[in-house]
């Protein structure tokens, strides 16, 4: 049986998109902005930048199979004009003379450490422009602390609780794993069912937070 695990994944993201939506509609819309993903994966949050913004999109991530998923997306939607998919390290990016009007970090700041990441997106935002983090909830205080540090304004955030996540992402993954009998499947799934019974002996800790910033004028 062939099963593509990274297209049953990304249909399950999708129940996650509202908040991204959500994010987006808290910053005043920009004319064909340009915009920076990084840490895109196979570019669910790239196409949703896509259907929101008529600007050009840059869309980063180390991960070279995920990647090619999202390649194949963007000239399925003949988005090639558009969207530019970058297989590269964010520590590697090198926009010399590029800034962006709008960058967005999904779940790359915990990764990567939330500084550093705030640091590399610096940057390559422009004066004026925004910066959507999703991150884990821990350590807010510190996160403010930073982003104060750093330049920037506070414009809104919003926590997803571990119901949310739930009813929007995990359960919809159970289901779609569990529609497959042959344990061969299963197998394929390993990592996210260790990722679903995580999450119910502690749901709590699947909390998240989006930050929704802007960078203010240098000098």
């Amino acid at each position: 049986m062939d099963i593509d695990t990274l297209e049953i994944k990304d249909g399950c993201r999708k129940g996650l998109i509202k908040y991204l939506l959500k994010a987006l509609s808290i910053i005043p819309y920009i004319e064909r902005p340009l915009i920076l993903d990084i840490g895109c994966g196979t570019g669910v949050t790239t196409l949703t930048l896509a259907d929101v913004y008529n600007g050009n999109i840059y869309a980063v991530d180390s991960n070279k199979k995920s990647l090619s998923r999202l390649e194949e997306k963007i000239k399925g939607l003949n988005l090639t004009d558009r969207i530019t998919a970058i297989h590269s390290s964010v520590f590697d990016l090198k926009f010399t003379d590029v800034k962006f009007n709008i960058v967005l970090a999904e779940g790359l700041l915990n990764v990567i450490g939330f500084e550093k990441g705030i640091l590399i997106a610096n940057r390559f935002i422009k004066d004026n422009g925004y910066f959507i983090i999703h991150d884990e909830i821990a350590a807010r205080e510190e996160k403010l602390y930073i982003f104060e540090k750093h330049n920037y304004i506070l414009l809104d955030c919003f926590a997803l609780d571990e119901t949310e996540w739930w009813n929007d992402y995990y359960k919809a993954l159970e289901k779609a794993i569990k529609s497959y009998s042959d344990t061969n499947v299963c197998a394929l799934f390993k990592n996210d069912l260790r990722e679903i019974e995580m999450y119910k002996k502690d749901p709590m800790q699947f909390r998240s937070i989006y930050y929704i910033l802007k960078k203010q004028c240098s000098g």
